[in-house]
């Protein structure tokens, strides 16, 4: 039996959180829904080594004044007066980088977990890609009452053509009108940027992208016909391997792509026959255009283990028992389509990364599909990036300088200079050496606020991990008889 029959029901255990292509506006300001701290103090990082994410070069013995949430001065701390009443922190053998930013996240209910674990692992700022709309208010409400929180921009609910599921963060189309007034809902809700899955039949895409173009948001399909309509960024690399495909008319017409299991097939398929001419026209445009793959190479590896990750400690125990029952569950086919992909997708990064294309790092964080970890799974996705060819610098680059580039905030953001705000991570170790080093975190410091690694870890829970042998078969109904 062919892979694609095998595959025929194979839907709803990895459809759930996966962005095919998204679009944003290019408003006024920051062009994005967001949701920030504010802090009022001054506090002075002494002895730092500053890590230059343009360059790459390293600046040795200096002082960072921070004047409420801002960089305020930087300079040579044997130079460097320290302002009378400044909380003062000693950096000396400290890497200090800018905050890191997680590009594709879904936080759901699940914000009181995961703000904490961000901040412990040093992500100042998160991108939001879908969510039941009730949800954002219940964020901000904890945000502005106090809850440590990293920056948060979101897209409201996902515009979804495919198989009704529960998801609580979807909105299911069927006609035109219900594709406008989904626009509609999202907008009315504070979001500026609509993200939508490829499968959306191509007319309600249309209808999406006709009235999010009275809001400043186009909406199309094809990656090639994306970037001129206006697309900003394109999730888990989907679509690019068709797209560089020299049979694409072909599985267009003749694959079936209504659902996430049938188009990765198609994707699968598209990869035997990448034409290099025809991908680095697209890559051209790509970098002409301003367009950003985030590859999310963390979440279908996650998805294909056979066993709970050992950190789950931080993830609670019912969730852990979720995921457990999901993988000893897992088909042979399953694992074989999941095995396809984590085979193909680091490539495509490879050759995006050796044509100049920059990228977003993004982990598809959720409780809803296994082993993902809030904070924890950025730092394994900024490992497979470099193992799929990045160096250090330029993994780093996707969790720093490239998002603030993204989100049109580059005065703001994404770098450790004078003036910007005071979003920022001490290491013990350079990251420019080993891209895991972003895991040697000593403090992190948020909107101008100290925390120090002990007061962050204690706002973590944990859990007892479990075992998929763990789980018990339920007991047999007496009576009952299988249908």
């Amino acid at each position: 039996m062919s892979l694609k029959k095998k595959m025929c029901n194979f839907r709803k255990s990895i459809v759930g959180f996966m962005a095919l292509l998204i679009v944003l506006a290019g408003g006024t300001g920051t062009g994005y829904a967001s949701i920030e701290p504010a802090t009022r103090q001054t506090l002075v990082l002494q002895h730092a080594t500053i890590v230059d994410v343009t360059s790459g070069k390293l600046t040795n013995d200096q002082t960072i004044i921070i004047q409420d949430n801002k960089i305020s001065y930087i300079g040579n701390s044997k130079q460097t007066a320290v302002p009378d009443y400044a909380q003062v922190r000693d950096a000396s053998g400290q890497f200090v980088i800018p905050g890191l930013w997680d590009m594709h996240v879904h936080l759901e209910n699940n914000y009181k977990n995961a703000f904490p674990l961000f901040l412990a692992n040093g992500v100042t700022g998160v991108r939001e890609m879908g969510a039941a709309l009730k949800n954002i208010d219940v964020w901000k409400t904890s945000i502005q009452a106090g809850m440590p929180a990293p920056r948060l921009v979101y897209a409201g609910s996902t515009l979804n053509g495919g198989p009704a599921d529960d998801a609580p963060h979807m909105l299911y189309l069927k006609t035109e009108e219900e594709a406008r007034e989904a626009v509609r809902l999202n907008v009315a809700k504070g979001a500026d940027h609509i993200k939508v899955y490829s499968w959306l039949p191509r007319p309600l895409f249309l209808a999406v992208m006709d009235e999010a173009q009275k809001y400043g948001l186009p909406v199309e399909v094809r990656a090639s016909e994306a970037i001129q309509l206006g697309f900003k960024s394109i999730e888990h690399l989907h679509g690019l391997f068709i797209a560089t495909s020299s049979i694409e008319d072909d599985i267009f017409k003749n694959a079936d792509m209504s659902d996430l299991a049938g188009y990765s097939l198609a994707e699968i398929e598209a990869s035997k026959s990448y034409d290099p001419v025809k991908a680095n026209k697209l890559f051209r445009k790509f970098k002409e255009k301003g367009v950003w793959p985030v590859p999310t190479l963390v979440t279908y590896l996650n998805m294909a283990k056979t066993e709970i990750d050992p950190r789950s400690k931080y993830v609670p125990t019912d969730v852990q028992k979720q995921w457990a029952e999901v993988i000893r569950a897992m088909s042979p086919e399953q694992a074989e389509l999941l095995a396809a992909i984590n085979s193909t997708t680091p490539g495509m990064v490879t050759k995006l990364n050796d044509a100049g294309v920059p990228m977003l790092a993004g982990t598809d964080s959720s409780y809803e599909m296994n082993n993902f970890i809030y904070g924890v799974s950025l730092h394994d996705e900024l490992e497979l990036l470099v193992k799929s060819g990045l160096t250090p610098l330029q993994a780093l680059q996707t969790a720093t300088l490239n998002p603030a580039k993204y989100l049109e905030r580059e005065q703001d953001l994404g770098t450790v200079e004078k003036g910007k705000l005071a979003d920022l991570v001490l290491l013990d170790k350079n990251p420019l050496e080993d891209i895991r080093n972003t895991t040697s975190i000593s403090a992190v410091v948020l909107d101008g606020k100290l925390m120090e690694k002990q007061t962050l870890d204690r706002a973590v829970k944990t859990y007892p991990v479990i075992k998929v042998s763990d789980l018990k078969d339920e007991p047999e109904v007496p009576g009952s008889s299988a249908k």
